[in-house]
């Protein structure tokens, strides 16, 4: 899989979007074009709620204002800086659904988290980004609040467990890993596990000609969150990759799920995928 095609969203300052920094590095890294989608700020859905593609979509079309067009304006002149080609979709709707449909067209999202500062960039809180990863087409880079780094993906942490969502994260990742000096197979057992590593993960990088190291940390299953955070800081990892919601997500929002902990708590990009 080549990424060729991102989603990036403005959701609260129309002249610039949390996330925007990394999407145009990623684009740059990639050879990508991005797609930028205006549209009003989302509104609070009940966490019950399975997926976004169980709203309604919105069937009236959009009506592109006054400042739909300035943060076109804005958004073309930052990719022309850039030297990249771009698009802009002006729609309206409840944004995680909206983002959701039009990932069906893109190879990469990137949203930004948002820090609940009024004067800050925006971007989608936690929940929002939780809908969103699940009802997406396509990998979810999610860019933690506060200034923007250059993002260079040399040391990726891939946290795994055999779940099909961990497997679709891993595929999701190929072209970053491809990208990577170093990429490491973190898997998180409770204690007295087997302490061998996953073969087969390991076998399945090497196909792709990525040579991966591999690290087993023993912790209780309501400890595994705060051990892959713990283990991206203390590796030094550009990017964070796992698989969102392996538990049935009303599980994950009863007990506090390892999605959800990283979603609010992650200090560095995560790609997820569920």
């Amino acid at each position: 899989m080549d990424i060729k095609t991102i989603l990036v969203p403005f959701v609260g300052d129309l002249h610039t979007s949390a996330g925007l920094s990394t999407a145009v590095a990623v684009a740059r890294l990639m050879g990508a074009r991005l797609i930028g989608l205006h549209c009003p700020a989302e509104t609070a859905l009940p966490w019950y709620v399975a997926a976004p593609a169980a709203i309604p979509p919105v069937p009236d079309p959009p009506v592109p204002g006054r400042p739909s067009a300035e943060a076109e304006q804005s958004f073309i002149a930052r990719c022309s800086a850039a030297c990249l080609t771009c698009d802009w979709i002006a729609d309206h709707g409840f944004l995680p659904e909206r983002l959701a449909f039009h990932s069906r067209y893109a190879d990469l999202i990137v949203a930004g988290r948002g820090d609940g500062d009024p004067q800050g960039k925006g971007g989608l809180s936690p929940r929002a980004l939780g809908q969103l990863v699940l009802g997406a087409s396509a990998p979810l880079l999610v860019v933690p609040p506060g200034p923007e780094e250059t993002f260079r993906p040399q040391r990726v942490l891939v946290a795994w467990n055999e779940r099909r969502e961990a497997g679709r994260a891993l595929h999701g990742a190929l072209p970053f890993l491809r990208h990577a000096k170093e990429t490491i197979l973190l898997s998180v057992h409770p204690p007295g596990y087997d302490d061998a590593p996953d073969r087969r993960a390991l076998a399945y990088l090497e196909a792709h000609r990525i040579h991966a190291d591999s690290r087993i940390n023993f912790a209780a299953e309501f400890e595994a969150p705060g051990a892959i955070l713990a283990q991206a800081r203390a590796v030094e990892a550009d990017l964070l990759v796992m698989g969102a919601y392996g538990h049935a997500r009303v599980f994950e929002q009863a007990l506090g799920g390892a999605t959800h902990h990283v979603l609010e708590s992650a200090d560095r990009p995560v790609l997820m995928v569920h």
